[in-house]
């Protein structure tokens, strides 16, 4: 089992969870800085060139959702989503989704905004960056409101979602974000997932190719 990745990149909820999985892993850095994502060899294994990617054996998954929930499913340490039928396997699920197409997007927007307006019309980039933070502000403010305040996203029990909700919380906190995000309950989650020492040890991994800070 191989995973694919690049620092503070989404790549880091699945790095988590696959470094607390049990799993026995090598893990292969893909210099987004390089365009080493834009190579042959790696388009062969994700078309999109995007990361993260996780090889087993002869068969190959791409996007943070779909990855979490492999790796949640099969962790030889115990399942680190809830089963197939628990209502909140379904919750889980929403989560995964709210992050990766609103959350991820609207920070997309904001971090490149020439993603989504020419990149020589500097006005529609800043358009799309001013809509960008007032779509995430909104976002923001309804994961706040869906946060029960328990420990974890899912209440008691650490999960898969809990890692993304933290690299997601990481760059809500990126100075180019601009503006003041009111999340106190997700902060205290991001901070648990902190304490870990598998994420610990993780970032720690990934601080070694490139430097960032951990808020806390």
């Amino acid at each position: 089992m191989t995973l694919y990745y690049f620092p503070r990149a989404c790549s880091l909820a699945p790095h988590i969870i696959i470094e607390e999985s049990g799993y026995s892993y090598q893990r292969v850095l893909v210099d987004l800085r390089t365009a080493s994502n834009k190579g042959s060899d790696y388009l062969s294994l994700n078309p999109l060139g995007a990361i993260p990617t996780l090889s087993v054996g002869n068969w190959v998954l791409t996007e943070t959702h779909s990855i979490l929930t492999y790796l949640g499913d099969t962790a030889p340490n115990g399942p680190m989503l809830p089963a197939i039928g628990s209502p909140d396997r379904y919750i889980a699920h929403q989560w995964m989704n709210f992050l990766s197409s609103s959350i991820h997007t609207y920070i997309r927007s904001i971090f490149r905004p020439s993603a989504y307006a020419p990149a020589d019309d500097l006005s529609a980039q800043a358009a799309v960056r001013k809509t960008g933070r007032s779509n995430l502000v909104r976002a923001v403010e309804s994961l706040e409101s869906r946060l029960t305040g328990s420990d974890w996203t899912l209440g008691d029990t650490y999960s898969a979602v809990d890692a993304y909700m933290f690299i997601m919380y990481l760059w809500s906190d990126d100075d180019r974000i601009g503006i003041t995000l009111d999340r106190p309950k997700w902060a205290d989650v991001a901070k648990r997932v902190w304490q870990r020492s598998a994420v610990k040890n993780i970032v720690a991994v990934e601080q070694k190719d490139r430097d960032f800070v951990i808020p806390f």
